[in-house]
């Protein structure tokens, strides 16, 4: 009798832990070797609004694998793809983004190269904009450091010629949890 007690209760242990449910988010091992944590540094020129401009170096990202060569880059502060610049209208400056605006990446590991970017939110998104990677930039990626440089601009429908420029780093700071 103990013994088909020890054999039920193993059963059922091993049950439970199968069943259990996994991390959310890839394991570490589907991750590309772009996934990562970063803080963001750089300069960024809006031309058509003077009041929107770079808000500093300070504010956390991550690239998030979303295919073997490509990423999507999250802000840390607000929890989704886009990227935190400043609103200096009026005299005051608060943290602001571009709604409907976050950047997947395309990398190219041979040549340690930023091929293209464009708009998380669709090319162009439903609120007109679109990213197009700048060809006079650097846009590599540093294979000691895992720094990535890259410059792009945003466009946006209704607007002649570029609506904003971002040249940018993005200093790697390690792995994403898990």
């Amino acid at each position: 009798m103990q013994i088909k007690n020890v054999v039920l209760l193993s059963v059922m242990v091993l049950a439970i832990g199968a069943c259990k449910k996994k991390q959310d988010g890839p394991a570490a091992s589907t991750r590309n070797q772009w996934d990562g944590r970063y803080r963001m540094e750089g300069t960024m020129t809006d031309h058509s609004n003077a009041a929107f401009g770079w808000m500093g170096n300070t504010y956390l990202y991550t690239l998030q694998t979303s295919g073997t060569a490509t990423d999507s880059l999250v802000s840390n502060d607000l929890a989704i793809p886009g990227i935190i610049i400043g609103n200096t209208g009026a005299g005051i400056t608060n943290a602001t983004f571009y709604s409907k605006f976050g950047l997947i990446m395309n990398f190219d590991a041979a040549t340690n190269k930023v091929t293209s970017v464009i708009n998380y939110y669709g090319q162009p998104s439903s609120s007109g904009r679109s990213a197009v990677l700048d060809p006079t930039g650097a846009n590599s990626i540093d294979p000691v450091t895992k720094n990535i440089r890259v410059k792009f601009f945003m466009d946006e429908t209704g607007i002649a010629g570029h609506r904003s420029t971002f040249d940018v780093t993005l200093v790697y700071l390690g792995t994403r949890p898990l």
